[in-house]
Order: C-alpha cells, then sequence, then structure tokens
C-alpha cells in the first residue's frame, strides 16, 4: 500500500480523542469542526458520507480527469493534517438569507481557523453540508453571489452538489463538482485558478495580487492570450 494511502488511511480512522470544540458562526449558528480529529458521539450522521467522498473521490485519481494525479491535489494533505472543517446544516428549508448569512460567516471564520499562519495555513479547507436540502439552484445563487467576497481575500468558494454539471479545466466531459451531498466549500486560492476568474476584473486583479511574482507559466500565457484578444 503506498504511503499516501496508508496515511489517508490513518486519517479517516476513529481517532481515540474527541475532536476539538467547535468554531460558531455569529450569523448564522453553524458549528464548524475538524472533521478528521476525532469522531464525536453527536456527529450528524451524514459525517462519514463527507469523509467517504473526501478520501475516495478528491484523494484519488480520475481516468476522465484530464491529468495525472487527485482530483483535488490539496484534500489529501489537509485531511492528514486534521486541517478539513465541516459543518451541517439539516432541514429541507435553507432559505437563501440563512445561506448568504453561513456563507458570509464563512468569509469571516475562514481565515482565522488555526493554523492562521505558517505553510499549513494554506492548506486549510471548509465545507457546508446541506444534506436534506434539494434545491440545488440556492447553492448556485449564494455561489455566484458572494464568491467576489471571498475572492478579494485570496479564497475560493465552491458549490457542489449530486449531479452538478460544472465541467473539469481539462476535459468538459468531466463532472468535477458532483457530490453525494450539497455543500458550500472554501479553500485558499492557488495558482492554477486563474481559469475559474477570467470573467471578472476584480478577481483577476485579486489573483494578480497574490500570485504576481510566482504565476505558473501556463497561466502567464493564458493571461498574455486574454489581454492581447
Amino acid at each position: 500500500m503506498p504511503a499516501t494511502t496508508r496515511r489517508l488511511d490513518t486519517a479517516t480512522s476513529p481517532a481515540l480523542t474527541p475532536p476539538g470544540p467547535p468554531v460558531r458562526g455569529p450569523r448564522s449558528g453553524i458549528e464548524l469542526v475538524s472533521l478528521f480529529d476525532g469522531f464525536a458521539i453527536d456527529e450528524h450522521p451524514s459525517a462519514p458520507t463527507v469523509r467517504r467522498w473526501a478520501v475516495e473521490y478528491l484523494c484519488h485519481p480520475h481516468r476522465d480527469l484530464g491529468r495525472r494525479g487527485p482530483v483535488c491535489p490539496f484534500a489529501g494533505p489537509s485531511i492528514t493534517r486534521r486541517l478539513f472543517w465541516a459543518a451541517f446544516v439539516p432541514g429541507t428549508d435553507v432559505g437563501e438569507d440563512r445561506m448568504r448569512a453561513i456563507a458570509d460567516d464563512l468569509a469571516e471564520l475562514f481565515p482565522a481557523l488555526p493554523p492562521d499562519t505558517g505553510a499549513d495555513a494554506a492548506l486549510k479547507a471548509v465545507v457546508v453540508v446541506f444534506p436534506d436540502l434539494t434545491d440545488y439552484e440556492l447553492i448556485e445563487r449564494v455561489q455566484n453571489e458572494r464568491k467576489s467576497d471571498f475572492v478579494v481575500q485570496g479564497l475560493m468558494l465552491g458549490q457542489f452538489y449530486p449531479g452538478c454539471t460544472v465541467s473539469g479545466l481539462r476535459n468538459s466531459e468531466f463532472q468535477a463538482l458532483d457530490a453525494p451531498l450539497p455543500m458550500l466549500a472554501v479553500r485558499h486560492m492557488v495558482g492554477s485558478d486563474f481559469p475559474f476568474l477570467t470573467t471578472d476584473r476584480e478577481w483577476v486583479l485579486a489573483y494578480l495580487k497574490k500570485f504576481a511574482g510566482s504565476v505558473p507559466s501556463s497561466v502567464r500565457s493564458e493571461i498574455a492570450e486574454k489581454l492581447a484578444s
């Protein structure tokens, strides 16, 4: 068994100690916990599904991905370092105002989640899961509406849900954001995110502010082509 797989297996095994105290959103009341830092007795029944999706999907290659490596290169390190946070919002009646409040809480709480400095800070990830929600358009609307609030901070706000048709960068047939449960996800912006940011001048400026000195060569070429067109 490869070392990476062994580390992930260890990360997804029940820990001997319970998880640390949750971080509470002041507007929405969501409670963020480190999903792989011990299993709480009263955890949401959907928590094992999210763990399994994170390990078996995000951390592994996919034949339709269009490149080598795992679907999400940062999920594995995030999990093994216990930096993968989650909150669960039950009920079918999650309204737009509530989901906006959740997004606003995420924009405020994410930068302060430990660790907030050092190399490991870049590996933090958060998912807010809506296990009973069936109105996936609600997630799309709030993600589109609040994305700028995250991008200007050097963060990315993503949407996942069953049957999401958003395609991967290298294969338009690969539905990268398909997931077993609907959720909003937050992570730090990385150098390869430029193609997701080209439709808004403010997003491009935020990207360049963060990566001007270390933009990957392939992205530099894409920027040049965009400016020349």
